[in-house]
Formats: structure tokens, sequence, C-alpha cells
């Protein structure tokens, strides 16, 4: 295989960059993310997000001329979008890259003398595409600029420059919001969420449905569309769903051989973070056995959509993803790109939470 001849050709042609930036961008924020965000296109620094709350008792019997009226307080809680520049580079040894190459060949049922420059295109569409959309979503979900300060990674010096590239993710942003009091009513206690980890993750076969039940419960001052969860508690409730309909019966034995995929709580629809518990099991594990424990190995988040926003700096991010052999005796292969990013939940009043 010509593989260092065939890399260059990709990086040279434009016709292969263009479409490769748009299958990137693609897959990296309009899929699965959209399931879970909305993507804002054009945010600028310095860029206020204002929620302010509704108020109500202000209707009283007159009192005829001269009678005294009311101010009520606006609830309002303010933010200002900071997108950071964020940077992928993917660096591989040619040989390293050469084997990685032929094993995803194989794997997609390609023979090795037919790993031309077209499947190494696909190749790089793939390893491009899938790293960056995980990446993503980790990020959104749990980055914190003040993260190497709370001692909550399992390896602090590897980890820390993956976890602190933007203000605050989903997580952090609720946990902040649940230590300030006008939003305690906010959140449910999730028990699970500390101790040892062989006690966090030991669940009673219908703490999901309770959990998820008081989330559900004196909800008044929003219609939600979206309620997030972990996927542990998510399958947790799955099985709470199969094993109250019946033993014995097909509807049960349809339910275990096929899963349920569309799980509701009150006529709202479950969407399971799947990786959640990957990464927090892999990265956020402190302590030593059994006293180790998961940082938040649990959450549930009922809310709107459209108010868990994902801000890039315009429609055309990840524009600059880039190709580079570089020759002599390093014989190194990179691959770059780079995207502004940020997250706000633009109105934490309209949420009810476990964490």
């Amino acid at each position: 295989m010509e593989i260092i001849e065939n890399f260059k050709n990709l990086a040279d042609d434009k016709r292969y960059i263009e479409d490769l930036r748009e299958v990137v961008m693609n897959d990296t924020f309009y899929q699965p993310t959209e399931n879970m965000f909305t993507i804002v296109p054009g945010i600028k620094g310095g860029q206020q997000v204002a929620a302010m709350r509704g108020f109500e008792y202000i209707t009283k019997k007159s009192a005829g001329c001269g009678g005294d009226g009311i101010s009520p307080t606006f609830p309002a809680f303010s933010q200002f979008w900071n997108p950071t520049l964020q940077e992928v580079k993917i660096q591989y040894c040619y040989k390293d890259f050469e084997t990685s190459f032929v094993q995803w060949g194989l794997k997609n049922g390609y023979a090795r003398k037919d790993l031309t420059g077209t499947e190494l295109g696909v190749f790089i569409q793939y390893l491009v595409s899938k790293a960056i959309a995980l990446d993503l979503q980790r990020i959104v979900l749990m980055a914190d600029k003040d993260i190497a300060a709370q001692n909550i990674l399992t390896d602090e010096v590897t980890k820390v420059q993956f976890y602190n590239t933007i203000d605050k993710g989903l997580i952090p942003t609720l946990a902040y919001l649940k230590t300030l009091p006008e939003f305690a009513e906010a959140f449910v206690e999730l028990s699970k969420n500390t101790g040892a980890q062989s006690v966090q993750l030991a669940l009673d076969a219908d703490y999901a449905v309770n959990l998820y039940e008081s989330i559900t419960d004196d909800v008044y001052d929003f219609d939600a569309d979206l309620f997030l969860t972990s996927n542990r508690l998510f399958k947790n409730y799955t099985k709470w769903i199969k094993r109250n309909n019946g033993y014995g019966l097909q509807s049960n034995v349809d339910l275990t051989q096929k899963g349920v995929k569309d799980a509701n709580v009150d006529g709202e629809k479950l969407v399971p973070v799947v990786h959640y518990d990957r990464w927090k099991k892999a990265d956020f594990v402190t302590g030593v056995a059994p006293a180790d424990t998961i940082h938040l190995p649990h959450f549930a988040l009922l809310t709107r959509k459209e108010y868990l926003q994902v801000g890039v700096d315009d429609e055309a991010s990840l524009t600059d993803i880039t190709l580079e052999y570089v020759g002599g005796k390093e014989e190194t292969f990179w691959i770059k790109a780079n995207f502004m990013l940020d997250f706000k939940m633009t109105n934490p009043y309209a949420m009810k939470a476990a964490l």
C-alpha cells in the first residue's frame, strides 16, 4: 500500500477536505448531540444570557383612591457566553497509522490489497467524526474550567486537559445551581451519589422509578420536553418495567429479548446519556477500594431542550480541519481541527433535577 502517498493526496484534495469538514460538523454538532442539546451558532464572547422567572400575587380588591401599589421582585439569573477554542491534534507514527488502518479495513470487510486512497479517506472520516463527536458530548456534559482544584479525577495529571476546556458543562452547572438557595426546590435527593462505589452502583429494583416520579411530581412552572438521565438509572427503570409487566407473559419475554427502547415517566420520554456512566467510571473514581467513590455517578434532569444550549462560533465551525504528513525520520501523520465552544443552561428556572 502506498499509504503515505495516499495520505498526501487526500491532504491536497480540497474537495475531500470540504466533504470531510461537512461530515464531521454534522456528526459532531447534530448527531446525536441534537437529541439532548440545542446548537446555537454565532455566539459572541461577553454576550449576555439572562433568564427571568415570572411572578404572581399582584391582583387584590380595590382599595379605592390612594391604594398602595405592589412592586414584585423579578427573580433573574444572568450569564455570559464565553466561547473558548477547542483544539484537536491527532498524531500517529506512520507504522501505527498503517496498522490501525489495516485493522479497521479488515473489520469492515476489506481485503488488505483493496485498501486504497478511497478507503483511507473513509477511515479518516470515521476516526475524526467519532472522536470529536464523543469529545463534544463529554465536554458539554462534564467540563469545568476549575476541575483541577476539585480533586475528583482519577488521573489528575493526564485527564485535566480534557475536562477544563469550557467554563462549565451541564453537570457542573447543575452542581453549582444546587448550592444556590433560590434553586433549592428544583432538586430532589439522589442518595446514591455519595458513599463507596459498591453502594453507589447497588440500586434497589424500584430506585429509578421512585426517583423519576419525585422529579415529575409538583412541576407547575414549565412544560418539559426533555428528560435526560444517566444510563444506569435508565437501565434500572427499564428492568423495573419488565419485572412489573408480569413474569411468564409473552410481552415480558419480548421486552426482555428486544429491550425497552422508548421509556416514559408521567408522559415524559426518557433520554439516556449512554456514555455518561462509562466516562464517570473511567475518569471520576477516587480513593482506594473498598472506600473508592465515583463523583456524581447518577443524574436526572427534566427541562426543555431549548434551554440546554451548545454555543459555537458560527455555522462554519470545524472548517479548519487539516491533514499533514511530516516526512524525514519522524514519518508522522497529523489530523488537526479546531472550533469555538461553550455551554449554557439558559433558563435554570425551568428545570427539576436530581444530582
